[in-house]
């Protein structure tokens, strides 16, 4: 088969990250950069040896070559891309998390269904072998049946002298704050070795209230969480929580900032924090579970390419073979729908039952 051709829409740190990553595939070429300012698409473009580059997503879809959308765009932007290619028969992968609510999730997925392209989400932390390890480990009774999970996912992106304001920080490019941000990987995780989540409740908190745009010096208010605490109910009858911060200082300097699940069944526990992952058999001996080295020291860019690189494969992997690889759209759309019951349940101050959405 000829080298699958991709659009990358975006032009920041995830789309050069996964630029790169593609780059460094057998069986995968970048043919064009797009996103709204010409002279970033065209400033990536030249800097990665990508032909072409553009501000407009029509141009972009039309061009030979192209087979698959990479897209890496603010999270406002996914549900029109994401339409537009499966319109266009094209494969379709797209950043977490899925959309920026529920309804245009289910369009999203809807449109790709009937298009019959095959689709994966950037949840590449299912990817990672000690993730892997520790589901295969949580399957085989390793901790007898779960009781329940607690999970942390800390970043100190706002501790600055001048916290900065971004896309990521805008509800109207964002939608959410940290919970979409770093929660959906949280969320998506736990519902990959728990099984989904059914119902939710939520105290979504912001502790910065001012931000600064450092290009103009301009103050923007924040609108979005940045402390989100969730209690979670599972199908299998597991409970557990889910705490999300963008000012949590512990493990700062870890690549990804502070990544923490903490496990307990009827025959033990399993702690994983930080690229260790140690098993408590209850009455035995702790021993740790083999995945990949811890990455102290690891550039926070060439974390991301790396585990870009290890999403991207099955993706290719599911174009050449015609048959979805999770975490499809549908598996994005999930995680949307827990999403959207805990934006509820902040507002309702009620526990809020998950969506269904098969």
């Amino acid at each position: 088969m000829d080298a699958v051709g991709f659009a990358v829409f975006g032009y920041g740190f995830m789309a050069t990250a996964h630029i790169e990553a593609l780059q460094a595939l057998e069986g995968a070429r970048v043919v064009v950069v797009c996103g709204p300012r010409l002279d970033r698409a065209q400033e990536v473009a030249d800097a990665h040896g990508v032909p072409f580059a553009t501000t407009s997503a029509d141009e972009a879809l039309r061009l030979s070559g192209v087979d698959a959308v990479v897209i890496d765009t603010p999270d406002a932007f996914h549900h029109d891309l994401v339409i537009a290619a499966a319109a266009a028969g094209k494969h379709v992968f797209c950043e977490k998390p899925l959309a920026t609510n529920l309804e245009d999730g289910v369009a999203m997925a809807d449109a790709v269904r009937r298009a019959g392209v095959r689709s994966m989400m950037g949840f590449s932390t299912r990817f990672s072998p000690l993730t892997i390890a520790i589901r295969d480990a949580i399957a085989a009774g390793a901790i007898g049946r779960p009781f329940h999970v607690h999970a942390q996912s800390f970043s100190a992106g706002l501790l600055a002298a001048q916290p900065r304001w971004s896309w990521r920080t805008d509800k109207a490019r964002s939608g959410t704050g940290v919970i979409g941000d770093i929660g959906a990987h949280a969320l998506d995780t736990c519902q990959f070795l728990l099984g989904p989540i059914t119902a939710v409740a939520s105290s979504l908190h912001t502790c910065i209230p001012e931000l600064v745009d450092p290009s103009t010096g301009e103050r923007h208010r924040q609108e979005v969480d940045d402390d989100t605490v969730l209690l979670v109910r599972f199908a299998s009858g597991a409970h557990g929580s889910v705490a999300l911060s963008r000012v949590g200082a512990v493990h700062a300097s870890y690549p990804i900032g502070r990544r923490h699940m903490l496990f307990s069944g009827s025959g033990g526990g399993l702690l994983w924090e930080n690229g260790v992952a140690t098993l408590y058999p209850y009455g035995g001996d702790p021993r740790l579970i083999e995945g990949e080295p811890p990455l102290w020291g690891v550039d926070h860019h060439e974390f991301i390419v790396g585990w870009g690189r290890q999403n991207l494969v099955p993706f290719l992997d599911a174009i050449r073979t015609g048959t979805d690889i999770a975490p499809t759209i549908g598996d994005g759309l999930q995680t949307q729908a827990v999403l959207d019951a805990a934006v509820r349940a902040a507002s309702s101050g009620r526990w809020e039952t998950v969506a269904a959405t098969q």
